[in-house]
């Protein structure tokens, strides 16, 4: 961690707040509601700290709809399961063959000859503009057209048209966060593995520079994928990293629940992705924060009663600590190196549980509120 003029010693609260004014003896007396009205609180910390929440400008939810769609052709005859033997193919998962050839949008033609399905899945837009390179996100209305395009695109492939009897076997839905500086993405993602969904578990792709590319919630015990948070922008090459957030719900109905094309873009598919990110609505407060906006967080947290001065004190020393010497400020030579990593991972896990993720690359007092960006992805979700 690189030394400034701030990190050269303890993080400094302005005069104006101090812990003493709340231990004076009339207002002790008082109801909690009394002491905050008394020294108000809420107009102050803010202020007095110096955080710096990020602004709907700052981040903010430019594109929602469909990305990933999967069509199931079912088949009443031989005639095009014949084709797709015929053409040059592979194995895949659970039983599944794959063309060895893709169309221009990138799209993959699958077959399960046992159960009668020609498949093609691909993103919508890069279906629909005929072009892999397109990953943009589609209004669900437009799923009768990709499918038009999607029995065009396996009659390409096998040479023979798998009929029009189809159905919708995967659709993702996504919401996309722009970020106007790349750390505070880069931090928001880095963030989301504090954020476990009940009876699911929380599997993280870091990339060289350590910081999270792709956060997956997944079924506990079978690992199916329920949703994924993601680098966009570095995933397609188009943006700098941490620019371009991509929160997507992976939805596979079992073959008694799918829709047709004209059925599902009928529906609201703004609760369905709503109900899929539910976890993330109920969960507690999480933040991404600079170290002087940990410790306003902190303060706030104290103040509001979540959480008790003493605990908010020792945790803003830990925040001083790692500010100034990282990890290694936590090195102790009389003690072995394992009991040393213990407790530096138990400060650090001191203020996840706290809802605070502390991020060095951030500027001092930047914060990024996770929950709330989430919760507005949520909210301002449209198909």
């Amino acid at each position: 961690m690189q030394h400034s003029a701030r990190a050269a010693g303890v993080v400094r609260v302005p005069s104006r707040v101090r812990v003493r004014e709340l231990r004076a003896p009339d207002a002790r007396r008082r109801s909690r509601r009394h002491v905050d009205d008394a020294l108000d609180v809420g107009a102050h910390l803010p202020r007095a700290t110096g955080v710096l929440e990020l602004q709907r400008t700052n981040s903010r939810v430019i594109a929602s709809g469909v990305d990933t769609v999967s069509y199931a052709f079912r088949q009443k005859d031989e005639r095009a399961l014949s084709a797709f033997r015929a053409t040059a193919h592979r194995g895949g998962a659970a039983g599944a063959l794959i063309t060895d050839e893709r169309g221009p949008d990138g799209g993959r033609v699958m077959s399960w000859p046992g159960h009668g399905l020609l498949v093609h899945e691909s993103r919508l837009g890069a279906l629909l503009a005929g072009d892999g390179d397109d990953h943009s996100l589609v209004a669900a209305r437009e799923l009768v057209a990709g499918a038009t395009a999607a029995r065009y695109a396996i009659a390409d492939v096998i040479g023979e048209d798998p009929g029009s009897a189809v159905e919708v076997r995967r659709f993702d839905l996504a919401s996309e966060l722009r970020f106007g500086a790349g750390p505070d993405g880069l931090a928001f993602l880095d963030s989301l593995v504090g954020i476990c969904p009940a009876r699911a578990r929380v599997d993280v792709v870091r990339g060289d520079d350590h910081h999270a590319q792709t956060v997956y919630v997944k079924t506990a015990k079978r690992g199916v994928v329920l949703s994924r948070v993601y680098d966009k922008g570095r995933e397609s090459g188009t943006d700098p990293p941490g620019e371009r957030i991509r929160i997507e719900s992976q939805n596979r109905p079992p073959k008694a629940r799918r829709y047709s094309p004209e059925v599902l873009s009928q529906l609201d598919l703004s609760s369905t992705f709503g109900r899929t990110m539910t976890a993330y609505l109920d969960a507690d407060e999480v933040v991404a924060a600079g170290p002087t906006a940990a410790v306003g967080q902190l303060l706030s947290l104290a103040h509001r009663g979540d959480l008790t001065f003493a605990r908010a004190q020792s945790l803003i020393g830990a925040v001083a600590i790692l500010q100034y010497a990282g990890r290694a400020g936590y090195h102790d030579p009389g003690v072995s190196t394992k009991e040393n990593n213990r407790r530096s991972s138990r400060r650090l896990k001191g203020l996840r549980d706290a809802g605070i993720t502390l991020d060095a690359e951030l500027p001092a007092e930047a914060l990024v509120p996770t929950s709330k960006l989430l919760r507005d992805a949520i909210a301002e979700f449209s198909a």
